[in-house]
């Protein structure tokens, strides 16, 4: 069986993330894997359609 991060982790991820923080400084500030980081990025972004590179921006 895979390992699992918690929920609230991935939601940090994403917050972070939409914050403009790089996935190296995400990953030390939450103490996982760049790569995992990544992969929670991208997941999020394929569910909702968007590109990956650089952070969600807001559209009025």
């Amino acid at each position: 069986m895979a390992n699992r991060i918690r929920m609230a982790v991935v939601d940090s991820i994403l917050v972070l993330h939409r914050r403009g923080w790089s996935y190296r400084r995400i990953a030390r500030e939450l103490g996982i894997h760049r790569e995992t980081v990544s992969r929670y990025v991208r997941q999020a972004a394929a569910r909702l359609g968007r590109r990956t590179s650089g952070p969600v921006q807001n559209r009025p």
